[in-house]
């Protein structure tokens, strides 16, 4: 298996790719399946998630955009707010600012995994079972402006870091070396988009977001939507 790095949106189409947006969309979407969500549908814009909404008043609409709960939904992406009680059972329409470009512009996708934190040794594992020739993790970054973010290079390296064996392309080595120098665990927490969390109200996710392997849950985009598959 041939693993690569891709910092932000990708410029092409891919066929087999990992998601990965720590703060704190990969993180919300795993804790929803791991919290009983049935699905999540992902969703391009602000605009199509309300129309769904409006097709079936029975989802629950979650969102943000650059962290802000878009008016009309029920809840943002919070994974603190995504609890067994307000999701289990449910089908999630889902709007976010940065993963979802990348997951909307990949839908035809052979293989698309969501990735995190919370889940790398979970993904790592889906990986090596199915052993693709060659996968892209996307570390998505701020897409609207083009920047890369640590948390994103580092949950992209943990993932690399845990394919033994695999072939890792010069950004995928870049990726884990960051993860496997523990001074990641002091400068996430005060890197600009945890700062930025604080600012708008939602410091409790920082640590949500950060729990290594908390969850053994791989979100898989299948049919258009987005369901949870354990790996033990």
């Amino acid at each position: 298996m041939l693993v690569d790095i891709v910092f932000g949106l990708p410029s092409r189409r891919l066929s087999r790719l990992v998601v990965v947006d720590v703060f704190r969309s990969s993180t919300s979407i795993v804790m929803a399946l791991e919290n009983g969500a049935e699905e999540v549908i992902p969703c391009a814009s602000i605009e199509e998630a309300r129309r769904l909404k409006k097709l079936d008043p029975s989802v629950l609409l979650v969102g943000e955009e650059r962290g802000i709960t878009p008016e009309g939904f029920d809840l943002n992406i919070s994974p603190s707010l995504l609890t067994r009680d307000r999701v289990g059972g449910r089908r999630i329409v889902y709007r976010s600012t940065n993963l979802m470009k990348v997951v909307s512009r990949n839908m035809d996708a052979e293989l698309l995994l969501i990735g995190g934190l919370v889940n790398a040794g979970a993904v790592a594992k889906y990986l090596r079972e199915r052993n693709p020739e060659d996968v892209s993790i996307v570390a998505c970054g701020l897409i609207p402006d083009g920047l890369i973010t640590i948390e994103d290079v580092v949950g992209a390296g943990a993932i690399a870091s845990r394919l033994g064996g695999a072939a890792l392309s010069d950004a995928a080595l870049i990726a884990k070396l960051a993860y496997e120098n523990d001074e990641w665990r002091r400068i996430v927490p005060e890197c600009y988009i945890a700062n930025y969390l604080r600012k708008i109200g939602w410091e409790r996710d920082i640590e949500l977001c950060l729990r290594e392997d908390s969850s053994r849950i791989v979100p898989v985009l299948e049919n258009g939507v987005i369901r949870g598959i354990r790996v033990e």
